[in-house]
């Protein structure tokens, strides 16, 4: 590693400050509907594998889903802490707080790993900042979710495997470990560190390579494999059936393969690709923006937009005179700027490595999501920091990066992150919200299929109980429904099941002798339809 000198230091110690500043200030409302289920979840609501289902008794059960075996169990842990010395803190609030401090140590980690990778203060910072201010490591860095403290890990894995001395193989192995117990995307990462392990100049012979791959292997493997075995046996009592332990482990396999054309499945690998940098709506800046604010993002991405232009085509212009020279030699004294011949040695080959194993992986499963890329994200800032780094390129004001990291964080933070950062820009919210002025505190609210708009509901709600209609025994709801009106409880249905009521005459009829039902409140547009009725005596 390079020296941790002054400058360095005190670089690293704003970076840090600013970003967490930052992310702090607008930490995004418009929640990962998953981080509302691991809330949940570590609040003492049960799941199970098909959804985030209620129980009358919350039992708080940790929901071990194999797709992120640990997270829900370190999140618990983490907010048990919390509560101990905050007893007001909501699970939410600390695994938002979690992303946020890990997205920040993972941008630390990555502008070090940079700086070795480049020799560049500068252009390290540039790139980190690229990172930083994506659009979506942005807003999931403010979000509760498993991706952004995996990609730490993984950061994390790559700096200790970027020493000069000895790779702590061991280490690097459990903390890969961790990173796939924390999303199992992360397996992906192993080719790049098989590559890693390999080039490493601290290994004098083959054998040596192989040894240090091996204990790495062991190391990653042994532990995520043990960790599975004991939560299937021994924490959710499951039989020793191989057969069922693994259609467990890789439940969420072969359903979402895509089979598109190859049309389809291109337009949607460039999408998530360029949602990655690029997020949100100019229609969602002008209507929860105010004037104020939108005028000096305006003035600062036109400024930053003419500034790339102009980078651009005096780039063009030297290209052009290149092509007008016949000798390299005469080149290189014209201009800074040397292309690069294709020579991708050890720095260039792990982050190709480590973006192509898991775009390659993305390629075929669940194409369409530009939040899994977020994994790799920082194998494509170390490659253009290696690229760069052969280019001889140094970073001045008036060339493009700068001007495009401004220009890309000015547009995400008015068309995405600033807005998303309103409760009334997130329809689910903004209703649970308001459900608190209509929804009594000991209300019961009966569903049929207990989807994502309610899960909102729930967690901003918890005083409320929910119970699963049972609608083919129309005579059993009525005879519950009216035990719970004469206790002086208040009753609602929910979307899932008011509108089946239609398609059940027999329901409808049976509950409409005895109920009269109100509108509560509700929100319907393309994403969503949240509706409440409370449910009332027919003689009052």
């Amino acid at each position: 590693m390079l020296p941790l000198r002054p400058g360095v230091a005190w670089t690293t110690c704003a970076l840090a400050t600013i970003l967490l500043l930052i992310y702090w200030a607008a930490p995004t409302r418009n929640h990962y509907w998953d981080g509302i289920g691991f809330a949940l979840n570590i609040e003492g609501v049960s799941q199970d594998e098909v959804g985030h289902q209620l129980r009358e008794d919350p039992a708080g059960d940790v929901y071990y889903n194999p797709n992120h075996l640990l997270y829900n169990a370190l999140g618990r842990a983490l907010y048990r802490v919390v509560k101990s010395a905050l007893p007001a803190t909501r699970a939410l609030d600390v695994l938002v707080g979690w992303s946020i401090l890990s997205s920040v140590a993972a941008a630390c980690m990555l502008f070090h790993l940079l700086l070795r990778r480049t020799g560049q203060q500068a252009l390290s910072l540039w790139l980190t900042l690229l990172f930083a201010f994506s659009a979506t490591w942005w807003k999931y860095s403010t979000d509760a979710n498993a991706y952004v403290p995996g990609t730490a890990v993984l950061i994390l894995c790559a700096l200790l495997a970027a020493r000069k001395g000895k790779q702590p193989v061991v280490l690097i192995g459990l903390g890969h470990a961790l990173a796939m117990l924390l999303h199992q995307i992360a397996i992906c990462f192993y080719p790049a560190m098989m590559v890693a392990i390999w080039k490493h100049p601290a290994w004098p012979d083959r054998a040596a390579r192989y040894r240090a791959m091996l204990r790495y292997s062991l190391s990653a493997g042994v532990s995520v494999a043990v960790s599975y075995v004991a939560v299937w046996l021994a924490v959710l009592g499951r039989p020793a059936d191989p057969k069922a332990f693994l259609a467990w482990v890789t439940f969420n396999g072969s359903d979402v393969l895509t089979r598109k054309t190859m049309a389809g499945w291109l337009a949607d690998m460039w999408v998530a690709n360029i949602r990655v940098f690029f997020g949100g709506k100019a229609s969602l800046a002008l209507s929860y923006l105010e004037w104020p604010l939108l005028i000096p993002v305006a003035l600062v991405v036109t400024s930053c937009a003419l500034l790339l232009g102009r980078a651009l085509w005096r780039q063009r212009t030297l290209w052009q005179k290149r092509t007008q020279w016949q000798k390299r030699t005469e080149w290189q004294k014209r201009t800074q700027w040397r292309w690069p011949q294709w020579k991708p040695g050890g720095e260039q080959a792990f982050a190709l490595v480590w973006l192509g194993s898991f775009l390659a992986f993305l390629s075929v499963w669940l194409t369409e999501y530009q939040y899994y890329r977020l994994f790799c994200l920082p194998a494509l800032i170390l490659w253009l920091g290696a690229w760069l780094k052969d280019t001889s390129f140094r970073v001045r004001w008036s060339d493009p990066l700068p001007a495009f990291v401004v220009l890309m964080a000015s547009l995400n933070f008015a068309m995405y992150i600033g807005p998303y950062a309103r409760v009334e820009a997130s329809p689910p919210l903004k209703v649970a919200l308001e459900a608190r002025n209509v929804l009594a505190e000991d209300g019961v609210v009966y569903f049929t299929h207990f989807d994502c708009d309610n899960w909102w509901m729930k967690y901003f709600n918890m005083g409320t109980t929910w119970r699963q209609a049972p609608l083919d025994n129309p005579e059993e709801l009525a005879a519950e429904v009216d035990a719970l009106l004469r206790s002086g409880r208040r009753v609602y249905f929910d979307t899932t099941l008011y509108g089946q009521l239609s398609a059940s005459n027999r329901a409808k009829l049976r509950l409409s002798k005895a109920f009269k039902f109100d509108h509560a409140l509700g929100f319907a547009n393309r994403k969503h339809h949240i509706q409440f009725v409370e449910v009332k005596p027919r003689e009052i």
